[in-house]
């Protein structure tokens, strides 16, 4: 699957966009447009509202039924078979990365890193890795390995989290 973010409308679709947002969102005037395209196949098209513009990270993948989307300060699960929304999570500060492992979604903001499951779940998160922004390098069975940048500009530090938990190994 590919996405594509636009800040304009794709008329050229003449597709009706499907809001993933919330209908709370609905009060927001800012907007963007997640297309979905997979070769063959009809494109999608999603719309996002928000209230303020706070980060240049966006991004989406697609796990069976499910929709995950990182953009300005949240992360929205969307259950593509009901079109519903699953998760709408407020990020500290920013979106920062989203990865997928078994079974679960980790997203990363300015600070932290949440550990979510395919229900919407939030299983842990761990608040203290960082002041502006987190990156995970890899995931082993039972451990979460990424940095921390604590002092910006590239004042990063590593750290090693137990991936049941999330609290800190190292």
């Amino acid at each position: 699957m590919n996405f594509d973010f636009r800040d304009t409308f794709p008329r050229e679709l003449n597709l009706e966009p499907i809001l993933i947002s919330g209908s709370d969102s609905m009060k927001f005037t800012k907007h963007t447009y997640l297309i979905a395209k997979s070769i063959g196949i009809k494109p999608v098209l999603y719309e996002i509202r928000y209230e303020i513009h706070c980060s240049p990270f966006k991004q989406a993948m697609i796990i069976d039924d499910l929709l995950a989307v990182g953009y300005e300060e949240y992360f929205y699960l969307f259950n593509l078979t009901i079109n519903t929304n699953t998760l709408k999570l407020k990020m500290g500060g920013y979106f920062g990365h989203l990865y997928y492992d078994p079974d679960l979604f980790y997203i990363t903001d300015a600070g932290g890193l949440y550990c979510i499951d395919k229900n919407g779940s939030v299983r842990w998160q761990n608040n203290s890795l960082a002041i502006d922004g987190v990156i995970i390098e890899n995931f082993t069975e039972d451990k979460i390995i990424g940095s921390g940048e604590w002092d910006p500009p590239g004042g990063w530090r590593n750290f090693i989290l137990n991936k049941i938990t999330g609290s800190t190994v190292k």
